[in-house]
């Protein structure tokens, strides 16, 4: 309901009605009245000559008022101006508002664009942030082995203990009933022999045959895979390394077109293949006789073809009782050119009735003659003038460039998978040819096929997921070597064998690697569960993350077969195909291998850190003194280490490195000692016997309070054996003595004492204790008060090792407790006779002493430590 100003005073009158108002009478007054009152108020206040009332003043002045300045505050405030109505004011100057305009929007732009970039940083740091988070959290779950990706990963989980017992690992893993181990063990022992022996004919600087050893190894295993494709797989990569390395691809086009010819020549040899099958299997339909040529064999195929199968084409041209096009075209499927050049120019009368330019053109296509690169041959032909009825007419005139033949037309010939991969192989193979007569439409690069290939995608081509290999050789094909690789890699069933195809095209410079990075151990790859790296030039064949897989295989392998992990990662120095190879300089190109080196050596580390066999890989040291040399030390070529104290500063101390930052006590010493690096050793040992120290000091605070108490210090007593072992066995021998530093010395020997002190002190035996810390003349414990020697040792805390001063509260209370032991027990004595009280004077000589030091000291100590010491001097005093 909506009230009117009319009925709202009504109603705010009706609100004092119950009010006697007889003797009050009603004020009205508008808001012109009460602004005139206002004004006539501010003009009565703003008058002078007015004195404030002295009774007013006098209590103001009391309570701290100054009312002389307040009334000139007053008098000062131009209060009529608060009643004066602000009007707007008209400025007619365009440029000034436009300026002020531009001014404005300036600032408006600038702080949207603060407000944008403060957005743009949260935004952009989150993503950073969580990144970040993702990499490490797969790492960690990689070293714990509980990473489980969303597709089966190889040897997820297997590189601890704890990895074995989660998930599989390329077979290698136990699944309790050992069944799964023993399986695999044989076939992975075959592989890692074939490996054994490629890094034993790289140290001689041998060429090795190591794709006929990993096919034999393969085929030793088939048993165990139960698979006829896998050799298929390794004769087609047969074709492929063929390229040696020696004369492997320089550019990315160059070994485009190799990897190409060499698919196409493995199709035409498996087709050949098939021919032969097929006429061994009817050979009363193939009716051969004889020892068959070459076109016999094909006429005997085309019978069995015709005869026992019902998808041969049905309208095919004859010439003379003979499919002519259909015999053609099967001369140039299985790759016999020649031949069917030959049976070309004999049959010119059939080929020629419809295009009597097609043999000129075959010829000079086949012969790769000027004439068909200057169009010679005929060029495009016009869709009226032939015939394509006959399939094989059609496919052979596509595959020849000889028109625009549409795919459809052939689509009765091209029945396979195989079939469909040549007759697309066979034109990028001769795309130059096919260019120069004109065609271009309808015409794939090797890119389009290879993004079709990967767009079609493994259900394709295995819809029952049963046969991971027929999209794995589908891509391998079309040259995507490293999608080929990591999809295999994802079949539990194949994934050894995918590790070792991975080695042979690495060996034979196949796979193409991203650029190790200069001081990054490992190259991050597109995604957790892929191999993949983008391609640094681009393209869909992307780069294969090689370093990655070898380090996780090695590290899948079982512990007893240390050795062959050493052997599978020394493989990270091979040269291997790098995309930005092409074009380097030799320094650059060494640079690469350099890098690929401490790769390897990294991984080296890690590798022999979890296994811990450090005198088999390392080497030892002989009670003589002389050096019994490790497995390891054999490979050293191949990492590119050339000296012994190479060998020590990259392998052994970045071991021992990583020991000493794990705590490992035991190994760091004895690493640090096979490096000879004595004095580190020393020193690891003077730090570790401080902090020991120190975590004792920390960890109880009633050791000073009743003797009986005792602070365990987990590790201290490993800790201070091996220094004293370490220390006398350095001693012992005159060729360590010489190299020892006298500081390292001196500070473990003193840290060794006062741990003895401390020791005896808990014990109870504090007349022993100290003797122990007065033998170290750490504290001014004889100077009996004598302020030059206390300031001597405090000018020595100076020099000290920080092990020992960061302890120094712990020993001044330890001593001062001892001296007020010891000064209670003669205190509390029944007979007290005089060399009791001369015995208790020096007491409190010693501790006075300890005090005037402690007192030079005190910022180099906690804040209470010099309270507690006063607390006892006094107690002694």
């Amino acid at each position: 309901m909506t009230l009117s100003l009319s009925t709202l005073l009504e109603e705010s009158k009706r609100l004092t009605t119950h009010l006697s108002s007889s003797e009050i009478p009603t004020v009205h007054r508008g808001l012109d009245l009460l602004e005139a009152e206002s004004r006539k108020l501010v003009a009565r206040s703003m008058r002078n000559g007015k004195a404030l009332d002295p009774r007013a003043q006098s209590m103001l002045a009391g309570s701290g008022v100054d009312t002389d300045e307040l009334t000139e505050n007053v008098a000062s405030s131009a209060l009529l101006a608060a009643f004066e109505l602000l009007q707007p004011s008209y400025d007619g100057n365009v440029e000034s508002f436009l300026g002020q305009q531009q001014e404005q929007s300036i600032v408006s732009a600038i702080e949207e664009s603060q407000l944008s970039t403060l957005d743009d940083f949260d935004r952009n740091m989150s993503q950073h942030m969580n990144n970040v988070w993702e990499d490490t959290q797969r790492r960690l779950f990689e070293e714990l082995g509980q990473y489980q990706a969303a597709e089966p990963r190889p040897f997820v989980g297997s590189l601890s203990p704890l990895a074995r017992q989660s998930g599989p690992a390329f077979g290698l893993s136990d699944d309790g009933s050992g069944g799964n181990r023993k399986c695999t063990q044989p076939r992975v022992e075959r592989y890692a022999q074939v490996v054994r022996k490629l890094n034993d004919a790289r140290l001689l600087s041998q060429q090795f045959e190591l794709l006929p050893g990993l096919e034999k190894a393969t085929a030793d295993s088939s048993q165990e895979l139960k698979s006829k494709q896998i050799g298929q797989v390794w004769k087609l990569l047969e074709h492929y390394t063929a390229m040696s390395p020696s004369s492997g691809a320089t550019t990315e086009g160059s070994m485009d077109r190799r990897l190409v010819a060499r698919a196409c020549e493995y199709l035409e040899n498996t087709f050949i293949e098939h021919v032969d099958s097929k006429i061994a299997q009817y050979p009363h339909d193939a009716n051969l006789g004889g020892v068959p040529s070459v076109h016999l064999r094909i006429k005997g195929y085309l019978k069995v073809l015709y005869a026992r199968t019902d998808r041969a084409p049905k309208d095919v041209e004859v010439f003379g009782g003979e499919a002519v096009w259909a015999h053609l075209f099967m001369l140039y499927r299985c790759g016999y050119k020649q031949e069917a050049l030959a049976y070309a120019l004999d049959k010119e009368e059939a080929f020629s009735g419809g295009d009597p330019g097609f043999v000129t053109h075959l010829v000079a296509f086949l012969d790769n003659s000027p004439s068909v690169r200057s169009g010679g041959g005929g060029g495009d032909l016009p869709a009226t003038t032939l015939s394509f009825e006959d399939p094989y007419k059609a496919a052979m005139y596509r595959v020849v460039g000889r028109g625009n033949i549409p795919k459809k037309a052939e689509a009765e010939v091209i029945l396979t998978t195989e079939d469909y991969m040549w007759i697309n192989l066979a034109q990028i193979r001769d795309a130059d040819k096919i260019s120069s007569t004109g065609v271009q439409h309808g015409r794939d690069t090797l890119e389009t096929l290879q993004a079709s290939m990967l767009k079609h995608g493994p259900a394709h081509f295995d819809p029952s997921g049963n046969s991971p290999l027929l999209y794995f050789r589908v891509l391998l094909l079309c040259g995507l070597l490293e999608n080929a690789i990591d999809y295999l890699l994802k079949s539990e069933r194949f994934q050894i064998e995918a590790v070792h195809m991975a080695i042979a095209l690495v060996y034979y410079k196949l796979l193409r690697l991203p650029t190790p990075s200069a001081g990054s151990e490992a190259i991050v790859s597109t995604g957790d569960s892929s191999y993949l790296v983008a391609n640094e030039a681009g393209g869909v064949r992307g780069q294969f993350d090689f370093s990655r897989l070898i380090t996780q295989y090695a590290r899948a392998l079982p512990e007893d077969k240390a050795d062959d992990s050493i052997a599978y990662l020394l493989l990270l120095t091979l040269p291997g195909y790098l995309s930005s190879q092409s074009g380097l300089s030799i320094e650059q190109a060494a640079e690469m291998q350099t890098r690929k080196n401490n790769l390897c050596e990294k991984a080296i580390v890690r590798i022999l850190y979890e296994r811990q066999e450090y005198s088999h890989f390392l080497g030892d040291i002989q009670s003589d003194g002389t050096r019994k040399r490790g497995v390891l030390e054999r490979f050293l070529p191949l990492l590119g280490i050339t000296t012994s104290e190479q060998f020590s500063h990259t392998i052994i101390r970045s071991l021992a490195d990583l020991s000493r930052d794990e705590g490992r006590l035991a190994d760091t010493v004895l690493l640090y000692n096979l490096g000879e690096r004595y004095n580190t050793v020393l020193n690891v040992l003077c730090k570790q016997l401080g902090e020991a120290l120190y975590q004792r000091s920390m960890g109880s605070t009633a050791m000073f309070v009743d003797s009986a108490a005792t602070t365990v210090v987990v590790g201290l007593e490993d800790v201070e054996g091996v220094a004293r072992a370490v220390l006398a066995h350095y001693r012992q021998r005159e060729h360590i003595a010489r190299v020892l530093d006298e500081r390292a010395v001196s500070t473990c020997s003193m840290l060794l004492a006062i741990i003895d002190f401390v020791n005896s002190y808990q014990r109870g035996s504090y007349e022993e204790a100290l003797e122990v810390i007065e033998s170290t003349n750490l504290l001014p414990l004889g100077a009996n008060g004598d302020v030059s020697a206390a300031t001597r040792h405090a000018e020595q805390v100076r020099t000290l090792d920080d092990a020992i001063t960061r302890n120094f509260s712990l020993i001044l209370l330890t001593t001062m407790e001892t001296l007020t032991r010891i000064y209670a027990g003669l205190k509390e004595s029944p007979y007290l006779d005089a060399i009791k009280q001369a015995n208790m004077q020096q007491l409190r000589r010693k501790a006075r002493g300890l005090m005037v030091f402690a007192g030079m000291i005190q910022f180099r100590m906690p804040s209470d430590t010099f309270a507690k010491l006063n607390r006892m001097d006094v107690f002694m005093n």
